[in-house]
């Protein structure tokens, strides 16, 4: 009986003892995770400076030179769409 309570002890120290070496501290886990968001000074900038502006159309008026879209059919407008597609449909240039 004494050396199955022994044996018992010593396993489940080492099962305790072993789980918990795996994990780091709480104050260690936290200042890595800080060190994280942390700039580093060798770190250069994300985009080269001489790159063109891609986006650079985006927000501009689009088909200014042509009139809106209207639809003859109001019904379908009135009934059916919602408010939200009718703004997408306005901003797309439809009416």
């Amino acid at each position: 009986m004494i050396r199955r309570l022994q044996t018992g002890i010593v396993a489940g120290l080492l099962l305790a003892s072993t789980g918990c070496g795996m994990f780091t501290p709480p104050r260690e886990a936290f200042s890595q995770s800080l060190r994280m968001f942390r700039p580093n000074p060798l770190d250069g900038p994300l985009e080269p400076k001489d790159t063109p502006d891609e986006w650079g159309f985006v927000g501009k008026e689009a088909r200014g030179d042509q009139d809106r879209e209207r639809d003859p059919d109001r019904w379908w407008q009135n009934w059916i769409m919602s408010e939200e597609a009718r703004n997408i449909e306005r901003n797309l240039g439809i009416d």
